[in-house]
C-alpha cells in the first residue's frame, strides 16, 4: 500500500492530512486528479481560502434573516 493511500491520512475519506509527507499535493485515492495535503502550509492556505468565505456567507445570511424577521415584527405584520 502506498503511504499516501493509508486510510489514517484521509479525514472523512476525502481530505488528505499527513504532517510527515512534505508534498503539497497528492493523487486522489481513485487516481483521478490531485488533492492538497491539508497538513502542509499551502494546504492550510487553500482550506482557509475556501472555509473562511463560506462561513462568512453563512453568517451574513443568518444575520439578514434575523434582521428581516425583526423588522417584520416591528411593523406589526
Amino acid at each position: 500500500m502506498d503511504e499516501y493511500n493509508n486510510p489514517k491520512h484521509w479525514k472523512l475519506g476525502i481530505f488528505y492530512y499527513n504532517k510527515d509527507n512534505p508534498a503539497e499535493f497528492v493523487d486522489k485515492r481513485n487516481d483521478m486528479g490531485t488533492t492538497p495535503n491539508f497538513a502542509s502550509k499551502r494546504g492550510k492556505q487553500i482550506f482557509a481560502f475556501i472555509f473562511i468565505p463560506a462561513i462568512t456567507v453563512i453568517i451574513l445570511c443568518i444575520c439578514l434573516l434575523y434582521t428581516s424577521d425583526a423588522a417584520d415584527e416591528g411593523l406589526g405584520v
